[in-house]
């Protein structure tokens, strides 16, 4: 069994659910066998790593440092073993300028959209609903857990959404909004998880939809979906996590509209591992135990790294 130092916290606006997945973690780590030494990171002492040179170091960290690739670059100059993609595909999957590019170069499927700052994004929010239609989301750059996330539906909804984008930095994503049915894809090595359909209470799939318990949210796993639909879903998903150097595992969130066509919106590094988090639900259809993916992951994250080139383009087509 392994010495494994287990990061959670930090001091994102994702602190309380990296918590709630380091607990659950951290449960499963002791049942296995593992020696667990929990380190709260940015609160705690991170030289303890480099003192005590630990076999491997489980990442349940989400958002700011946890997954802009910081810790990533951090593990990697200490030479550290540690779980879930590196530096390079960290950043491109936590900024969505970077990743809406990676994904147009790869040809991924994804939606068009704009970045803009706050002296513009008015102005381009309502031309791009001019030439797109409404709705239009806006996004935060480099948020995870849909914070500051609002789908817009008219102009009367316009300045509360930049208002609740720009609270969390200087630049937003507008993307077209697709309506339709939202899916997830997880991925763990080179196998895409069975697809998972997540039906919010009220319609949109929010942080108070993903982590409140009694916003009435359904997670339907092996959905019934037309045609080669789920199939597609795990083709692009596979396709995304490759487009952005991903290593290990992680999971992807895709829309489907009304003509079946498929849309891939971002790609998340370091999954939720919490008791209503989206990959332990898909990994569970296929039989596997929440201790036996925390042991996969593992598993997966300790294969060689492919080398991760650090070109990336910031074209984003509208």
């Amino acid at each position: 069994m392994l010495r494994i130092a287990l990061l959670f916290g930090g001091n994102s606006s994702e602190r309380d659910v990296s918590i709630r997945s380091g607990e659950a973690i951290w449960a499963a780590l002791e049942r296995i066998g593992h020696k667990v030494t929990p380190v709260d990171y940015g609160r705690d002492d991170f030289s303890l790593l480099e003192r005590d040179r630990p076999d491997f170091v489980f990442v349940a960290l989400h958002g700011g440092e946890g997954e802009d690739g910081t810790v990533q670059r951090r593990l990697e100059e200490l030479g550290l073993p540690y779980s879930g993609s590196g530096p390079v595909a960290s950043r491109l999957a936590m900024d969505k300028e970077l990743t809406k590019a990676e994904f147009l170069a790869h040809r991924v499927p994804t939606p068009p959209g704009e970045v803009a700052e706050e002296f513009d994004a008015e102005y381009r929010l309502r031309r791009m609903a001019r030439r797109l239609g409404w709705p239009v989301c806006v996004k935060p750059i480099d948020q995870g857990s849909s914070i500051g996330v609002s789908l817009v539906r008219g102009p009367e909804q316009v300045q509360a959404a930049l208002a609740a984008a720009f609270a969390h930095g200087p630049r937003v994503l507008m993307e077209k909004g697709i309506v339709g049915r939202e899916l997830t894809v997880g991925v763990v090595g080179n196998r895409a998880l069975p697809v998972c359909e997540v039906v919010a209470g009220n319609g949109f799939f929010d942080f108070n939809a993903k982590y409140n318990k009694q916003a009435g949210t359904r997670y339907i796993v092996n959905p019934d979906l037309p045609g080669p639909v789920g199939k597609m879903a795990q083709h692009y998903a596979r396709r995304a996590h490759h487009a952005l150097r991903c290593h290990g595992y992680s999971r992807v969130d895709l829309m489907l509209d009304a003509a079946n066509d498929l849309y891939v919106l971002e790609v998340n590094t370091l999954p939720g591992m919490t008791e209503t988090s989206l990959l332990p639900k898909s990994a569970a259809a296929e039989g596997v135990s929440f201790d036996e993916l925390v042991q996969e992951l593992i598993d997966v994250s300790r294969e060689s790294r492919r080398p991760a080139s650090n070109r990336s383009t910031r074209v984003i087509a509208a």
